[in-house]
């Protein structure tokens, strides 16, 4: 037997585990119920906070177990409200659909259980993980993939927990029944066996508990009788009898194990024994609940009496056969029509909840493009007039720049002719000194060759050309102190840059600067020609000139 129930471990969300165990632990008490439903409702109202509201919903779920149309339509809800909003909500929501949808859309439960399962891998506390583990290994056994089915039982039993006594042994269980698939007896009779042990190391047995004892139990008349060891098998298959005259119903595996008893009383010609299980199968037929039992049962007995040409009881249960049939045929229906109304009633819901979604978000980015637009063009007037602005101000500094650049020109251009008038003028007077010192010493060495001379008018001739020298030598001085201020702050300068200069050495360079010939600035500072030469050749070792370099131009490019 493959169980269906599942049962609740502790939740990270802990209300929410709190609730579903409340609602689980009241076990069908539709009072208790709806009283727990009614609690969460109160809730709402009260705070008109989402968690109640869900936990209402939720509630509302377990008093509509009867209703499968109803309970769909109420999880599918639950979905909305919650919207993903609780992981432990839409695990379990997605869970109950696959359960809901097993048998008849099993494309869709494996969806929503595959859905479920990814949610609750992600948990720190995995509440549903086993029991979706042991669901989908279900599928997998229903649609004939044992080896995947094992997986998933595999998974189920490590994830669960070690006083979960009964699903630990359905896993072992289940593993037996996959073997039985496969035609591993021997492994389905150890794996049953052991199951059946840890069932039995339970202190507490509940009903449900030893109705799953005794399938287990018999489901060792199947391993036995498939290995062709019909002593063991017909053994267990009377404990099976024993139960159904016990529960006075039988289950769709009771039917067909009770039915493998029959081929083996039929096989040692025990006729009698055969006819005994008939009339049980009678006698219980219409006590029996399950639909898909009562047609099994009268299969079974339309073959027996056909092949006894009890031609009355074949028709008698024919008839009946064609009428549980055809209820099982239209409950089928109505279950799948209803099903399907849920269905596409939700999915055309979500459609135009997503359609009206898509809208309103269309009219927010809408309405977000149309702010950030005008936005943008705003921003952009302010930066457009901003640099309009900048613009205009530069324009007017650079305007006035030019000015000052052109007044500054013209002034520079007038110092440079000043000063070029100055260089000019200090070269005339230079060049007039020369020609009077030479005049002088003519004079010298005519008074030193003639001796009848006259010496007052020579002497007076000499005094004249003395006074005239010393006006010249005023005149250069005059010249040279006129940019006395310019001139030290270029001797300040270039005494910073090279402090080696001597102070002499400094005022040669004014000299050099002005571009005068040693023979120009020995006349200036009443030194030899030579002189001049030699101080300009040490100032240029002192400044690591070249010799081919010009000192004038080098003199003239510092600032």
């Amino acid at each position: 037997m493959l169980l269906i129930n599942s049962c609740h471990s502790v939740n990270d969300n802990e209300y929410f585990y709190k609730i579903d165990k409340e609602f689980t632990e009241a076990d069908h008490d539709q009072k208790k119920i709806y009283s727990l439903y009614q609690q969460e409702l109160k809730k709402y109202t009260k705070t008109n906070d989402l968690k109640y509201l869900v936990s209402s919903k939720y509630g509302e779920i377990f008093f509509n177990t009867d209703n499968k149309a109803k309970k769909i339509s109420l999880i599918y809800e639950l979905i909305r409200i919650n919207d993903n909003h609780y992981d432990y909500i839409t695990a379990a929501c997605n869970f109950f659909l696959a359960l809901e949808l097993e048998d008849t859309s099993p494309k869709l439960c494996l969806q929503f259980l595959n859905e479920a399962i990814k949610i609750e891998e992600k948990s720190l506390i995995k509440n549903f993980l086993p029991h979706m583990y042991h669901t989908k290994g279900r599928w997998y056994f229903n649609h004939g993939s044992y080896s995947l089915a094992k997986i998933y039982f595999g998974k189920a039993l490590i994830n669960f927990n070690k006083h979960d006594t009964v699903y630990i042994a359905s896993m072992h269980h289940n593993f037996a029944l996959c073997d039985l698939k496969t035609g591993n007896f021997d492994s389905g009779i150890k794996q049953t066996e052991y199951a059946i042990n840890i069932l039995k190391a339970k202190k507490k047995f509940t009903s449900d508990d030893k109705i799953f004892m005794h399938t287990m139990v018999a489901n060792l008349g199947l391993f036995y009788f498939n290995k062709k060891d019909y002593v063991n098998a017909e053994k267990y298959f009377i404990n099976e009898i024993t139960f159904a005259k016990s529960e006075q119903t039988l289950s769709f595996n009771g039917v067909k194990k009770i039915e493998k008893l029959i081929s083996i009383y039929q096989a040692d010609k025990r006729l009698e024994k055969v006819k005994e299980v008939i009339l049980l199968y009678r006698d219980l037929l219409p006590k029996t609940t399950s639909l898909k039992s009562k047609i099994v049962i009268c299969e079974i007995l339309v073959r027996y009496y056909i092949k006894n040409d009890d031609i009355r009881n074949s028709k008698k249960y024919s008839d009946l056969l064609i009428k549980y049939n055809n209820q099982n045929t239209v409950d089928i229906s109505n279950e799948i029509d209803n099903v399907s109304n849920v269905l596409n009633g939700y999915i055309l819901k979500n459609i135009n909840q997503q359609y009206d979604v898509k809208i309103e978000r269309q009219k927010r980015r809408s309405i977000l493009l149309i702010f950030l637009i005008i936005t943008v063009i705003a921003i952009a007037i302010r930066v457009i007039f901003k640099i309009r602005k900048k613009n205009e101000k530069e324009k007017n500094v650079l305007e006035e720049e030019k000015i000052i650049l052109e007044n500054n020109k013209e002034n520079l251009e007038k110092d440079l002719q000043l000063q070029q008038g100055k260089i000019k003028n200090l070269h005339l007077n230079l060049n007039l000194k020369i020609e009077t010192e030479k005049a002088f010493l003519e004079n010298l060495k005519k008074i030193r060759r003639s001796k009848n001379i006259d010496a007052e008018s020579t002497v007076r001739d000499l005094f004249f050309k003395i006074n005239n020298l010393l006006q010249i030598d005023q005149k250069n001085h005059d010249l040279i102190n006129e940019s006395s201020i310019e001139n030290k702050e270029f001797m300040e300068k270039l005494s910073k840059r090279f402090s080696i200069l001597t102070d002499h050495e400094l005022r040669l360079c004014v000299y050099y600067r002005l571009n005068l010939s040693s023979k120009e600035v020995s006349l200036l500072e009443n030194i030899t020609p030579g002189s001049a030469r030699v101080y300009k050749a040490k100032i240029k070792a002192k400044m690591k000139l070249d010799k081919e370099e010009d000192l004038g131009i080098f003199l003239n490019s510092i600032k």
